[in-house]
């Protein structure tokens, strides 16, 4: 009884190890596939987002070719550095504070070229926390996001803040809706999230109030 008793303790726990094991394999698999997904869901938003920026662009910079040569000289080569970043940094690898800065200002000269005053964007960041990394064009996101949902208008212009608090980039920019907004199915920023879940561990917060628009996303250090 007992050889037959040790038998089946040893037996059950070569099983319940072998269970363990296929249980721990079936998550990790479980996670990379969502991971990928994930991944799947935020470059098919930056697809969507980049020739939407672009169209916007050359629209633009047809009108000032007429209107003003000399600034639609400056616009191109404002969009020619938009563009070799976006092409530099085409993948998920997280890129440092102080890159995507460089980045998100020349593309926020266009966006003011283009929006003649109705659009205001503060950068607070000190020196010494932009060396934290984030996932490249998240900024460009954010703010393309601002912008689709709210109305620039010089006499009412849209303020867009950008810092730090507690190891989080923070987005926010005042509450002044447009009536109607094309293409929207708002998953954009749910799957920007899910994407910094998987990278960081942390999760990204939005805040919707009656005043502000919030949008709180993990740093990475390194």
């Amino acid at each position: 009884i007992v050889y037959l008793l040790i038998n089946i303790a040893a037996n059950s726990g070569i099983m319940g190890h072998h269970f363990l094991l296929e249980w721990k394999k079936s998550l990790v698999k479980q996670s990379l596939l969502e991971k990928e997904k994930t991944q799947a869901h935020f470059e098919n938003l930056k697809n969507q987002l980049n020739p939407h920026f672009l169209f916007n662009s050359l629209s633009s910079l047809n009108s000032l070719i007429f209107e003003n040569p000399e600034l639609a000289s400056k616009f191109l080569k404002q969009l020619s550095k938009v563009y070799r970043y976006l092409l530099e940094n085409n993948e998920n690898d997280p890129v440092s504070l102080e890159t995507e800065i460089s980045f998100v200002q020349n593309y926020i000269l266009l966006l003011q070229t283009r929006f003649d005053g109705g659009l205001i964007v503060n950068i607070d960041i000190d020196d010494h926390q932009r060396h934290k990394k984030i996932i490249p064009v998240t900024l460009q996101i954010l703010i393309e996001n601002a912008i689709k949902h709210n109305s620039t208008f010089e006499d009412n212009p849209l303020i867009i803040d950008i810092y730090i608090h507690h190891n989080y980039l923070i987005v926010k920019n005042n509450q002044q809706p447009k009536t109607r907004v094309e293409g929207s199915n708002k998953q954009g920023l749910n799957n920007l999230a899910s994407l910094y879940q998987y990278t960081t561990g942390k999760t990204a917060n939005i805040h919707n109030t009656q005043e502000h628009f919030i949008v709180e996303v993990p740093l990475i250090d390194e």
